[in-house]
């Protein structure tokens, strides 16, 4: 006895349906620092994972650095807080977003990102990762 072609079409397109909603759950759970790095935004992040004082201010610096290069400026920390979760203020003047980043055994930071306020189509406010590097 043959299927009928509409039972065919419903089951192909519950398999589509499943195989995208799998791939949308999971897509956002992927480790944000891989291959045993460790991700931080702070001196004290940094330290709490046992990385020598030393070490961990030249990587924030270093993170901040690119941010400072990379990510968008603005005029005052106020500014900064309404559009991004949390401001450092840069050496050449303005305010820009803290970054966050991974480290991994070295000294260079890597996988660095900030955290941006956005609006969903309900119009809530959002966070979203915006990647620098």
């Amino acid at each position: 006895m043959a299927s009928s072609p509409l039972k065919t079409i419903l089951i192909v397109a519950a398999v589509v349906a499943a195989g995208f909603s799998a791939f949308y759950a999971l897509r956002g759970k992927t480790p944000a620092c891989a291959q045993n790095g460790k991700y931080m935004s702070t001196i004290a992040d940094c330290r709490a994972w046992g990385v020598a004082q030393e070490t961990c201010a030249q990587v924030v610096e270093k993170a901040r650095a690119v941010a400072a290069r990379a990510a968008p400026k603005v005029e005052n920390q106020f500014q900064c807080e309404l559009r991004f979760t949390e401001c450092f203020e840069n050496p050449t003047g303005g305010f820009s977003p803290r970054p966050s980043f991974c480290l991994r055994e070295g000294v260079e930071p890597t996988e660095i990102r900030y955290l941006e306020f956005d609006s969903d189509r309900r119009n809530r406010r959002v966070t979203r990762e915006v990647p620098i590097n």
